[in-house]
């Protein structure tokens, strides 16, 4: 059994994959590893990550796009990790970043998710982990006056705003773009709800985790940097925006409503 397995989802995003892939070779030296790389994408688009050799690594080639829960749940299905390490591949693994994770887990049983540092590429820190929605925060970030909102005291609340983020805290839940999650934590595989096409699907990950006893700890001794694209926020991505809205629709359904419970 491999100690941790490296999941990737990609589509459309092959010269920045080799570049998450380079970080991983640096990363991963001293490690029992495997990564498997699930293509939602046309296989010309991995030209660039098929010009080298990886160790350890396997690309899995799906005929369509089966969106982002789906993939990676074939990348669980078919890894043999104790723990498994989902990245986006915009992702650059930093020095001891996966082993500080790792040891995260390994020193708290009580934890089911261990979440990195995400930096921007300038250095500059990016607000990666939350806290639950509630219907005010949902009103505020996705209502029709959320551009005047931002600084509302519970928009700055629900993105953790007001913490330096430098200390290992327990948190709600984080972006699923570097998670290390703990295969023993997963009681009912598969491990997301492929109901959700994309997003929603970590909140909702987290928050099973929650219901089952477990925690999610974020260490920022872990740093990963994100070159985060933001999909759904960029000036004409109706596509990201229907998907956006769609999955929190079916989040609401699935917990009924009752964001309370969230709490």
């Amino acid at each position: 059994m491999s100690l941790v397995s490296i999941v990737i989802v990609n589509y459309r995003s092959g010269e920045i994959l080799k570049s998450c892939l380079g970080s991983l070779v640096q990363s991963l030296s001293s490690l029992d590893f495997e990564i498997l790389i699930i293509n939602n994408g046309s296989t010309r688009d991995l030209a660039p990550v098929l010009a080298q050799d990886w160790p350890n690594t396997r690309i899995i080639q799906n005929s369509s796009n089966l969106g982002f829960g789906a993939a990676a749940n074939i990348g669980f299905l078919q890894s043999s990790g104790k723990f498994l390490l989902l990245l986006n591949p915009d992702i650059l693994a930093q020095e001891n970043s996966i082993h500080v994770l790792l040891q995260t887990l390994d020193s708290s049983p009580e934890a089911g998710i261990a979440l990195p540092q995400l930096r921007n590429p300038d250095g500059s820190l990016q607000y990666s982990c939350r806290r639950f929605y509630t219907y005010t925060t949902l009103l505020l970030r996705r209502g029709p006056l959320r551009r005047l909102c931002s600084g509302h005291s519970s928009i700055r609340d629900h993105l953790m705003l007001d913490w330096n983020h430098e200390s290992l805290a327990c948190v709600d839940w984080g972006l699923g773009a570097a998670m290390l999650v703990r295969r023993s934590a997963i009681e009912d595989p598969p491990l997301f709800d492929e109901g959700f096409f994309l997003y929603f699907e970590d909140v909702d990950l987290c928050f099973r985790m929650r219901q089952r006893g477990w925690k999610v700890l974020y260490n920022p001794a872990a740093i990963m940097i994100h070159q985060h694209r933001r999909e759904s926020a960029r000036p004409g991505s109706f596509l990201a925006r229907r998907h956006h809205f769609s999955s929190l629709m079916k989040f609401l359904w699935k917990y009924r409503f009752r964001l309370n419970e969230l709490q």
